[in-house]
């Protein structure tokens, strides 16, 4: 019975796991203070290109200022889960934070998932 129960969890993916998070105070204001930035229609996209682990780390900074209700907080938070998921495997060891706009309220998944492509592109975080 133990077996199934296992088998039948889900396997989280690794850009998921707490060492892919940004937590501390301290990290994420070295990433902001020393991170490239781009602000998109969408979002802003704050990069370290050199971090200090060498590990690809993200945070969201979604703070009431965004919007006052939390639904909808809570879809930005889900659509950068998804995007980052996406291009986790793409990215170099980076640590970024993602930082929603109000027009993103509107944006449905494949938007966010290519503006965030494009800045990453100028930004030179993917692979090489």
């Amino acid at each position: 019975m133990s077996e199934t129960t296992a088998s039948n969890k889900k396997q989280k993916s690794s850009a998921f796991g707490k060492q892919a998070r940004l937590s501390c105070f301290h990290d994420l204001q070295l990433v902001k203070n020393s991170g490239a930035s781009l602000t998109g229609k969408f979002c802003i996209v704050v990069a370290l290109k050199t971090p200090p682990d060498g590990q690809r780390r993200v945070a969201f900074l979604i703070s009431r200022r965004y919007d006052r209700l939390a639904v909808r907080r809570n879809r930005a938070r889900r659509l950068f889960r998804e995007v980052f998921r996406q291009i986790y495997e793409e990215l170099a060891p980076v640590w970024m934070l993602m930082i929603p706009r109000r027009k993103m309220g509107s944006a449905k998944m494949p938007e966010v998932l290519d503006e965030v492509r494009q800045m990453a592109g100028r930004l030179q975080l993917w692979k090489t």
